[in-house]
Order: C-alpha cells, then sequence, then structure tokens
C-alpha cells in the first residue's frame, strides 16, 4: 500500500481476531495489515465472481463433505477415500 493512494479506516476487531490478522499480515505482507485487508477483499470480490458464474450454470454448492475433503488437503491431512466396489 502506498501513502497518497489509500483510506484510513478502522474496524471493531476481538482480540484474537486482532491477534490473528496481524499474524497473517506477518506471514504474507510483511506485516502490513492494509495489504493483507486489501488481499482479503480482491480474493472475496473474485469469489463472488466464481459463484455467480457457477449459478448461471447451475452447478450447486459445495456440501459439508465436499468442503472437509478441500479442506483437509490444504492442511496435508490425507483425505479418506470413497468404497468402492470390485467388480463382478
Amino acid at each position: 500500500m502506498r501513502p497518497g493512494k489509500t483510506r484510513t479506516t478502522s474496524f471493531s476487531l476481538d482480540d484474537a481476531t486482532l491477534r490473528n490478522l496481524k499474524a497473517l499480515a506477518e506471514r504474507r505482507h510483511k506485516g502490513n495489515v492494509s495489504a493483507l485487508l486489501a488481499e482479503i477483499a480482491s480474493r472475496e470480490a473474485k469469489f463472488i465472481a466464481a459463484e455467480a458464474l457457477f449459478d448461471s450454470y447451475d452447478v450447486p454448492p459445495l456440501d459439508a463433505e465436499a468442503i472437509e475433503r478441500i479442506e483437509a488437503g490444504w492442511r496435508g491431512e490425507a483425505l479418506s477415500k470413497k468404497k468402492r466396489r470390485r467388480a463382478a
């Protein structure tokens, strides 16, 4: 973020959320919370656009099981495989 190109605002956050936000900013943007929030806002706008696209093609939203499999993959955990029947 560059001075002169930004506007100042404020947020009310609980202590745990603020700690997490600062930790994420440290990891991703050398501690720049504003840059992290700008990244999150940009990403959220892309999610909304993707949802609109999926909706226009009647793609159903992910169910809880699919979300858990995706999140397990992000965490590097082994994904549970669906059991297959053997061919007769």
